[in-house]
């Protein structure tokens, strides 16, 4: 498969755009993450709804039995347990590391370990959240699935 990039002058918005002769494993594989990746999460936020990309999202959490949706601008309550936010949108690069936490591996800005082997991940708003150490190697394993299915 090949992967034409092209920068049009104008364009009030980016699109994708893919031409096939046929749907191979490839090719399913990769609508299948570009429709997870450009889905919407949903929820509530000062008593509205609202919808927003899930690459917009830098983390889920859940407090007192309720979850939440960080973005840089709001926070959007959503009806939605952290396991069927995993199973949703894993695809958009969606990682564990909490048991009440999940953050989006693509808004982090670094990371940085800490004194009771916890590591503190800056993200790239500022924000700082503590990643337990029993979830630290499930996510070094997924940042490198992440990082070998980008190679390809």
């Amino acid at each position: 498969m090949r992967f034409i990039k092209t920068r049009e002058e104008g364009l009030r918005e980016n699109y994708l755009e893919l031409h096939y002769h046929e749907v191979d494993e490839e090719t399913k594989e990769l609508i299948a993450r570009l429709d997870t990746t450009l889905s919407n999460v949903e929820g509530s936020c000062d008593d509205r709804h609202v919808s927003v990309p899930v690459t917009e999202v830098l983390y889920f959490e859940t407090v007192d039995r309720k979850t939440f949706a960080y973005t840089d601008s709001m926070c959007i309550e959503m009806r939605l347990a952290l396991n069927n936010i995993l199973d949703m949108y894993s695809d958009a690069g969606l990682i564990r590391i909490s048991r009440s936490a999940v953050v989006n591996v693509y808004r982090i800005d670094h990371l940085q370990g800490d004194m009771n082997m916890r590591t503190i991940i800056f993200l790239k708003n500022g924000e700082k959240l503590i990643m337990n150490r029993g979830y630290k190697k499930e996510f070094l394993a997924e940042l490198e699935r992440i990082k070998e299915r980008s190679r390809k």
